[in-house]
């Protein structure tokens, strides 16, 4: 049984005294977190049972194995979620970890898709009734900040975790991605630890204010509604019981970054992602929202929603205009650039 990366290291710590001391102070690290959530977890727990537990555990197998093969390290398993950490050291370059944090969400949506016992169970009669075309999925939230590592609990219970206020934002991010309607939500501090080109293929979706922050950041996704449909079928590695999964003969998990990111590209377009942001552009109006035009940008969002109807950002951009607008269709008078995230 793994006590995960920050529990072998506390512990390890404190077995010198014999037992937990709890009087430790904890230790302030900058890291990646990713938090990550099964979606629609009531319903399949009303309707699976005991047998939650093994799709829980299905879960886990792909979400664990793709961090831990991209530098990263399971930490929390709290039901239908799971907090996940990526340190940049050892040795490893920040961009080469921020890239692969990344990448771990992208191999965990492909070996999803390519799991059997997640494809059987969303295939139960049960489960279609209720939520017709359903598959079993997560929403995914990144975001890099500092915090505070070390032993929480008491001697009744304790838990090697890390607390923070950026820890609870990976959480709101992965929270909004229902609100935008995208898998992952990337934060402002998250994209500028990734290397160039993969920094280009993110899409800016808004700019927010979040609950006890007053700065706005940036939020950005990565395209996934057809994520791995270019690589054909997937079938399981030779390590098949260890999460990872093979498309049109190629181990996802031996490809270095660059080529991962050109093997599994976004599912928009560059030209997608250019027009996008002209219509983003409108609708922020810059740093400070003096440049927006919302008339402008409603009708570059419904060109944008023709051209792909599966792109749920913008819908969500999209209905916050028509929500917000004055009667002329402007952005409301003293509109700064930014909207507060209302989701917890």
């Amino acid at each position: 049984v793994s006590l995960g990366e920050a529990g072998g290291r506390i512990v390890t710590a404190n077995l010198s005294a014999g037992s937990i001391d709890r009087n430790l102070p904890g230790k302030i690290v900058h890291a990646i977190f990713g938090f990550c959530d099964i979606r629609n977890f009531t319903d399949l727990t009303e309707l699976l049972q005991a047998d939650i537990v093994k799709l829980v555990n299905t879960v886990a197998l792909c979400v664990h194995t793709a961090v831990t093969d991209n530098y990263g390290a399971p930490n929390k398993n709290i039901g239908d979620a799971f907090l996940l950490v990526w340190k940049p050291n050892k040795g490893k370059q920040v961009q080469e970890v921020g890239d692969s944090a990344l990448r771990s969400i992208l191999h965990t949506i492909l070996a999803m898709k390519s799991s059997e016992e997640l494809t059987r169970v969303a295939r139960r009669k049960d489960i279609q009734q209720r939520l017709p075309g359903y598959h079993v999925h997560l929403g995914f939230g990144l975001h890099y900040g500092w915090a505070v590592e070390g032993a929480i609990g008491s001697s009744q219970k304790i838990d090697a975790s890390y607390l923070s206020p950026h820890v609870n934002l990976s959480s709101r991010l992965e929270s909004a991605t229902k609100q935008y309607g995208v898998p992952l939500l990337v934060s402002e501090s998250m994209r500028k630890l990734l290397s160039v080109g993969v920094q280009r293929v993110l899409r800016l979706v808004d700019r927010v204010v979040v609950k006890g922050s007053a700065t706005p950041i940036k939020l950005y996704t990565y395209d996934a509604w057809a994520l791995g449909e270019g690589l054909g079928s997937f079938t399981g590695s030779q390590k098949k019981e260890e999460g990872r999964v093979v498309g049109n003969g190629i181990d996802l998990a031996k490809l270095n970054v660059t080529s991962f990111f050109a093997v599994v590209p976004p599912s928009s377009t560059e030209e997608y992602r250019a027009e996008f942001l002209v219509a983003m552009d409108a609708y922020l109006g810059g740093d400070n929202g003096v440049s927006a035009n919302w008339q402008t940008a409603r009708v570059l969002l419904q060109l944008c929603i023709t051209k792909c109807p599966q792109d749920g950002a913008a819908k969500a951009i999209l209905e916050f205009i028509d929500e917000h607008c004055q009667a002329d269709g402007m952005q409301p008078a003293g509109w700064c650039g930014y909207r507060r995230l209302e989701t917890k």
